[in-house]
């Protein structure tokens, strides 16, 4: 074994050993200030520690506990008594296949369930709730978030490593803030545990402890996204890094998908303006309506007329559309963008993959077409998965 590799799987090795069977650390409902939630228990039993004291015992359906933010401090409370004033309270499971609900009050938002256990604090007088779950209990909900329940087998296999490989990359991503992941966009959907489809459990448990390294043996940066268009994109076309593996791929599979074609429109006069404010120069002299129209036949990463240019990023961010694989037309006092695919377009298009699926094309398959050059590997006993 060469150095390169050996030092990758000692790393690897010292993290299975640190993280206790692979439990990971994620802040739920990320986005928002929440002040109040009723935590229940629905399988299994609990128990509500607090000052490393156990204050309460908690079995399905027997307890209801409503946890309040008081500045830097929680208020706990049952359905009869006060249960005191703490600093940070740790809800631990105490059986195998534990799971409870909980839902915000304050604001008052959509119930959800999840498995595993909770840590609760306060800061500026909201709620930190942070999940502790199983590393691929924790695959299973983001898969099931990310892609539904009613995809392909196959591509749940794949996407199951991709979310996986794209989780222990970014365990340090919000250490700072006391977790290492959020369940928004900002990391990954992991909005419930997976609970609409056994296949997603399934698809989890056959490719467990599986990811995807580049030629240098690193965890990928497995990005994806719903559609590409038609044509995926290299990833310094949308970031400021370059990666070998996430290169433009074209791709058929997407095609005449839930998403790969939309429309929208802006009024010329908002265009011009947009366009003044963003440094070209447009007079009566150089600016005529047929100079608005772009034509995107393959993926370009500026628009330009005139000479000048912007890139399509910005365009994208500050109009919010949906990708920017988008041509412009001009039409009476309007522009007429019809635009291809949704998202960001780097690494694996979801739909396009689900299609793969669909044709019988295997999990290794789907990911050495939209990631290049990539292995798979199992990082516990160091085995390379040969990819046909």
């Amino acid at each position: 074994m060469n150095k390169t590799i050996y030092i990758f799987f000692s790393f690897l090795f010292l993290f299975s050993i640190k993280s206790k069977a692979q439990d990971i650390f994620v802040s739920i409902f990320n986005d928002f200030k929440i002040k109040t939630v009723v935590v229940r228990p629905i399988h299994g039993k609990y128990e509500f520690v607090a000052n490393n004291n156990c204050v309460l015992k908690i079995k399905k359906n027997n307890n209801i506990i409503y946890f309040t933010a008081l500045g830097d401090s929680l208020s706990a409370w049952d359905l009869d008594n006060h249960l005191g004033v703490f600093k940070k309270i740790e809800i631990i499971e105490q059986s195998k296949n534990n799971s409870f609900r909980i839902q915000p009050a304050f604001p008052a938002l959509n119930e959800r369930e999840y498995q595993g256990g909770l840590f609760l604090s306060a800061r500026e007088n909201h709620l930190i709730i942070i999940n502790k779950i199983n590393l691929d209990k924790y695959v299973a909900g983001v898969v099931e978030s990310e892609c539904g329940p009613n995809a392909p087998f196959e591509y749940y296999k794949s996407q199951a490593i991709i979310c996986r490989t794209y989780a222990l990359g970014h365990l340090d991503r919000h250490v700072k803030e006391g977790f290492q992941l959020c369940d928004c966009v900002h990391c990954q959907v992991y909005k419930n545990r997976c609970c609409k489809n056994d296949s997603i459990l399934l698809a989890v448990k056959q490719t467990q402890n599986l990811v995807i390294v580049d030629s240098s043996l690193n965890l990928i940066a497995a990005t994806f996204h719903s559609n590409c268009g038609g044509q995926t994109m290299n990833s310094e076309d949308v970031w400021s890094s370059e990666k070998s593996y996430l290169k433009s791929v074209a791709d058929t599979f997407c095609r005449n998908q839930v998403h790969s074609n939309w429309t929208d429109t802006i009024s010329i006069k908002d265009w011009i303006t947009y366009l003044d404010t963003t440094g070209f120069e447009i007079t009566q002299n150089t600016f005529n309506k047929d100079s608005l129209t772009f034509i995107q036949e393959h993926r370009k990463k500026y628009y330009r007329i005139n000479g000048d240019s912007i890139l399509l990023t910005k365009i994208r961010s500050d109009f919010k559309l949906k990708s920017t694989f988008f041509s412009v037309y001009t039409k009476d006092n309007y522009l007429l963008l019809r635009g291809r695919g949704y998202g960001h377009g780097v690494g694996l298009c979801q739909e396009g993959a689900m299609q793969m699926a669909r044709y019988g094309y295997s999990y290794s398959n789907i990911i050495r077409f939209y990631y290049r050059n990539v292995s798979i590997i199992n990082y516990r006993n160091k085995k390379l998965i040969d990819i046909p």
